[in-house]
């Protein structure tokens, strides 16, 4: 129902390329024995371990000296080692970036985010040369990024429960919708049979208000119906990032705004009109209304500067990292 967000998983992965680096290289080392190029049963008892220990590996490949598959392991939906060996047995991959750009004497070579031709998920691949009995090749491994991030930042299990958080978010959402649905019923039942039956002068002046008022507690509520469902089921949330947070807040204050200011405004028509006498209560309202309006800019304004603050020291210690990373070597 919804699609990955791209942008704050490339994001998430500068910020921890380091992290994630490492961990790949200690995976890929770990397992690159040479009798992989010639065992197929090791190769496959290799990876489903590998899979069963980190659920981010989607595959593990073998390839010749020139870049042609000779072997092939993943894992399938229910996160089990496919057993068909070699689903890509014989394809060529040597114009692959893990291939191609695999400089000899080289430890690791690790790709930039890609978007997988299997999955169509952000992936990030790893290759390893390995020589066996004379003969020479190149163990790949395939990582989905996004669930590495998870991994790295002990998200996993929130993860996996993201789907019921969706599903309940979307029955909550349904309901408010309903309900506003049948406010903007009633409101309209109410119209129409103030024109097709009009009472007084008096009291049919007074009505559009009665429905205005109902029409707008409507609005209301499907506005925030609307955010909850875009908000919480319809996107893909970054829930360790502050702006994301405050975008959420931030749409559900301006459409309790509205609702506030639309209620205050039709007060004070009454009040004008001599139909009330609540004209303290609507300049309250109005004046609420606008103070909530203040506390919101400052809560934007303030929470930009935090994240900006913590986003610069992110960079800066990362920029340090890559300096110490360059001097050791």
């Amino acid at each position: 129902m919804h699609s990955a967000n791209y942008i704050s998983t490339i994001d998430r992965y500068h910020e921890q390329s380091r992290s994630i680096r490492e961990l790949i290289e200690s995976i890929i080392t770990g397992i690159g024995e040479p009798r992989l190029l010639t065992d197929q049963a090791a190769l496959h008892s290799v990876t489903e371990k590998l899979i069963d220990l980190y659920p981010f590996v989607d595959l593990v490949y073998l390839l010749d000296e020139d870049g042609v598959q000779i072997a092939e392991y993943g894992a399938d939906e229910t996160g089990q080692v496919n057993r068909a060996m070699g689903r890509g047995k014989g394809t060529d991959r040597s114009q692959r970036p893990y291939f191609k750009f695999f400089h000899e004497g080289e430890y690791v070579h690790l790709t930039e985010p890609y978007l997988s031709s299997a999955s169509r998920d952000l992936c990030i691949s790893a290759t390893l040369q390995i020589e066996h009995q004379g003969r020479v090749g190149y163990l790949v491994i395939d990582v989905d990024l996004e669930a590495m991030i998870s991994f790295l930042l002990g998200d996993t299990l929130r993860r996996r429960m993201e789907p019921f958080f969706r599903a309940l978010y979307g029955l909550f959402a349904a309901a408010m919708m309903l309900v506003a649905g049948v406010l903007f019923y009633s409101s309209m039942s109410e119209l129409v049979h103030a024109l097709l039956e009009p009472g007084w002068a008096a009291e049919l002046r007074l009505k559009p208000f009665e429905v205005i008022v109902v029409l707008t507690l409507a609005m209301a509520i499907f506005d925030l119906a609307k955010t909850v469902f875009e908000e919480e089921v319809l996107m893909e949330k970054d829930v360790h990032r502050h702006s994301t947070v405050r975008r959420t807040m931030t749409r559900f204050v301006a459409a309790i705004l509205v609702a506030i200011l639309i209620e205050g405004l039709l007060t004070m028509f009454k009040v004008s009109m001599g139909y009330s006498d609540q004209g303290a209560v609507a300049t309250l309202m109005v004046f609420a209304a606008a103070a909530l309006l203040v506390a919101l800019g400052l809560y934007v304004y303030l929470g930009a500067l935090a994240e900006k603050a913590l986003l610069g020291n992110n960079g800066r210690s990362r920029r340090l990292r890559n300096v110490r990373d360059r001097h050791d070597h």
